[in-house]
C-alpha cells in the first residue's frame, strides 16, 4: 500500500508542474476579424469593362480595428481599386469592402487569380497585426485574342501554298471572301428576296428591302475588312483602335437604319392612317413627330459613340437638362404657342374651313392650324392674318359653321308712317321665302317683326335662315334689292332723312328767327 501511495505520488507531482506550466504560458489570441465571402467569386468579363467582388469585415475584437485591403496585382493588364481603401470599425460593428477590378480593351484571353489581403490593426496597440486572405477568379475574355492567328476567317488553318501560306496569305483570302459574301448579298440574295416580295401586295416588305439593302452590304465589307486585319501580326493597340472605329460605323449604320425605318415606314403608315381619318390632331402630328425623330434618333447615335470613349453621360443629361431650362425660360412665348397649339389640335374648337368671328367682329376662315400660329383668311382684304396660338386660344371667338353651316341673319326695314302693317310684313315673307338659299320648312320659316315705332318710321326686323354660310351676303344682298322692288310696286315708301326749316317772326320788332330742326327719317 504504501509503495501505491509512491507511485502515485510520482505521477501526479509531475502533472501538477506541467498544468502549471501551460497555465503560466501565453495564450495566443483568436482572429479579431471575420471576412465573409458575398456572391460568387469567379467572373467571366470582357476585354475593356469592370467587374466587382465584395467581401463583409466583421470586427471580433473588444476595441476599435483598422482594417486595410490590399491585393497582389496578378496581370498588368487590369487595375485593382478598394472601396473603401480602408476603414475603422467599432466593435462588433461590419462592413462591406468592395474590390472593382478593372481590364484593358487590348489584353488577351486571361484566367487571372486575384489575391486579396485583410490587415487588421488594434487602435489601442498598433505593433499587433493580423490578417486574413481570400481569393477571386477572373476570367477574360478578349475580342483580340485571335491577333496574329494564321487562321483563314480566323477559324481554319492556313494550309494555302506559298506565298500565301503566311498571315498575309490568310488576310488577302479572308478580305476577299468577305467581299464576294457581299456582292452575292447585292447581285443575288437581294434580287431573289426582292422577286418573292413583289408577287404580294404587302409594301412592307419592299420598304425593309429598300432601306437595308446598301447598310447590309456596307456591314458586311466593314465587318470583313475589321477581321481580317485582325489575322496580320499587327500590334493590339492598333488593333482595339481599329475595332474603336468598326463600332463607331456601326452605331452609325444603326442610327440611318433606325432613321430610315422611321422615316419611310413608322410615319408612312401613320400618314396613311391620317388620310383616313377625320381628326386633324394626326395631320398635325405627323409632321411634329417626323421633327421629333430627327432630334432624337441621332442623339441616341451620339451618345451611345460617347459612352463607347468613356464619356459620362450622366453629366451630359445634366448639361443637357439644365440647357432646356434656360432654353424653356428664353423661349416662353414660344413655348405658350407651342403648347396652345397643341391644346387647339386637341380639343378642336374649330378646324381648318371654319369660319370664325373674332372680338373685333371680323369674320375670318381658318387657313391652317400651326404648332405656333394659325393662319386666318380675310375675304373682304383678300389677305392672310397670323395670329398666335396662345393669343387666340385665350381669345372670346364664335364658330361660326358649328354646330352645323346653316345661319340666321336679321335684316332691318324701315317703312313710312302710315304704311299697312300686315301687307308690309307679308311681303317681306313672302320675298324671303321665294329666295332660293333660304331654308322654309319647320322652324326654320322666315319670322317678321314689327318691333320699334321710329321717329319718322315703323321699324321691322326679319330672321332669315340661309342654308349654308358662304351664301350669308348673296341672300342679304337679293333679298334687299328684290324687297325694294316690290315695296315700289305696292306703293309702300321707305323714308329717307330730311331737313325741317321753321321761321318765326317777331312781330313787335318786325325780326324773323330761323330755327332748325333735323330728323333722320322726317318728311318736311
Amino acid at each position: 500500500m504504501k509503495d501505491f501511495h509512491i507511485k502515485m505520488l510520482a505521477i501526479a507531482i509531475p502533472l501538477a508542474l506541467l498544468l502549471m506550466f501551460v497555465a503560466s504560458a501565453p495564450v495566443a489570441n483568436a482572429n479579431p476579424i471575420n471576412v465573409f465571402e458575398v456572391g460568387s467569386y469567379e467572373e467571366t468579363v470582357a476585354a475593356g469593362t469592370e467587374v466587382e467582388f465584395d467581401w463583409v469585415v466583421f470586427n471580433n475584437e473588444t476595441s476599435p480595428i483598422l482594417v486595410t485591403p490590399s491585393a497582389i496585382q496578378a496581370s498588368p493588364d487590369i487595375t485593382e481599386t478598394f472601396d473603401p481603401a480602408f476603414v475603422t470599425l467599432d466593435p462588433g460593428s461590419s462592413t462591406t469592402i468592395r474590390l472593382k477590378v478593372g481590364t484593358d480593351t487590348n489584353m488577351g484571353n486571361a484566367n487571372l487569380t486575384i489575391d486579396v489581403a485583410f490587415t487588421a490593426t488594434p487602435m489601442n496597440d498598433p505593433t499587433v497585426v493580423w490578417e486574413e486572405s481570400r481569393s477571386a477568379n477572373l476570367i477574360v475574355d478578349s475580342k483580340l485574342a485571335n491577333v496574329g492567328n494564321n487562321a483563314i476567317f480566323g477559324i481554319w488553318p492556313n494550309q494555302l501554298p506559298p506565298p500565301l501560306d503566311g498571315n498575309w496569305g490568310a488576310f488577302l483570302v479572308t478580305l476577299l471572301g468577305w467581299v464576294l459574301i457581299g456582292l452575292a448579298f447585292v447581285f443575288v440574295v437581294d434580287p431573289i428576296v426582292h422577286y418573292i416580295t413583289r408577287k404580294t401586295d404587302i409594301v412592307l416588305d419592299d420598304l425593309i428591302l429598300k432601306i437595308i439593302r446598301i447598310p447590309v452590304f456596307v456591314f458586311i465589307i466593314t465587318y470583313g475588312a475589321v477581321s481580317s486585319l485582325e489575322i496580320l501580326n499587327i500590334d493590339r493597340d492598333v488593333v482595339a483602335q481599329i475595332e474603336t472605329a468598326y463600332e463607331v460605323v456601326v452605331v452609325l449604320l444603326v442610327v440611318w437604319v433606325a432613321y430610315k425605318v422611321y422615316k419611310e415606314i413608322v410615319l408612312y403608315y401613320a400618314r396613311e392612317y391620317a388620310k383616313k381619318t377625320d381628326t386633324q390632331m394626326d395631320d398635325v402630328a405627323v409632321p411634329l413627330l417626323e421633327k421629333i425623330g430627327i432630334v432624337i434618333i441621332p442623339l441616341l447615335g451620339l451618345m451611345t459613340i460617347l459612352s463607347m470613349f468613356g464619356y459620362d453621360l450622366t453629366a451630359l443629361l445634366a448639361g443637357v437638362g439644365f440647357l432646356g431650362i434656360v432654353i424653356g425660360f428664353a423661349a416662353q412665348s414660344t413655348l405658350a404657342n407651342f403648347f396652345a397649339g397643341l391644346q387647339l389640335i386637341a380639343d378642336r374648337p374649330f378646324k381648318v374651313g371654319d369660319i370664325l368671328r373674332l372680338e373685333d367682329g371680323d369674320q375670318l376662315e381658318v387657313r391652317h392650324i400651326g404648332m405656333r400660329a394659325t393662319e386666318l383668311y380675310n375675304p373682304d382684304t383678300d389677305e392672310i392674318v397670323v395670329i398666335p396660338n396662345n393669343e387666340i386660344a385665350n381669345r372670346r371667338i364664335v364658330n361660326m359653321v358649328e354646330p352645323d353651316r346653316k345661319l340666321r341673319i336679321i335684316v332691318t326695314v324701315g317703312v313710312a308712317y302710315g304704311s299697312d302693317v300686315d301687307k308690309v310684313m307679308t311681303i317681306m315673307r313672302q320675298t324671303a321665302m321665294d329666295h332660293p338659299n333660304t331654308l322654309k320648312g319647320g322652324e326654320h320659316m322666315p319670322v317678321v317683326r314689327f318691333y320699334e315705332f321710329g321717329e319718322s318710321s315703323l321699324n321691322f326686323k326679319i330672321f332669315i335662315w340661309v342654308d349654308d354660310i358662304s351664301n350669308r351676303f348673296k341672300v342679304s344682298s337679293d333679298f334687299r334689292q328684290e324687297l325694294n322692288r316690290k315695296f315700289a310696286e305696292a306703293g309702300i315708301e321707305i323714308p329717307y332723312p330730311q331737313r325741317v326749316v321753321t321761321i318765326k317772326h317777331d312781330k313787335g320788332e318786325g325780326k324773323g328767327e330761323l330755327q332748325s330742326n333735323e330728323s333722320p327719317n322726317s318728311v318736311a
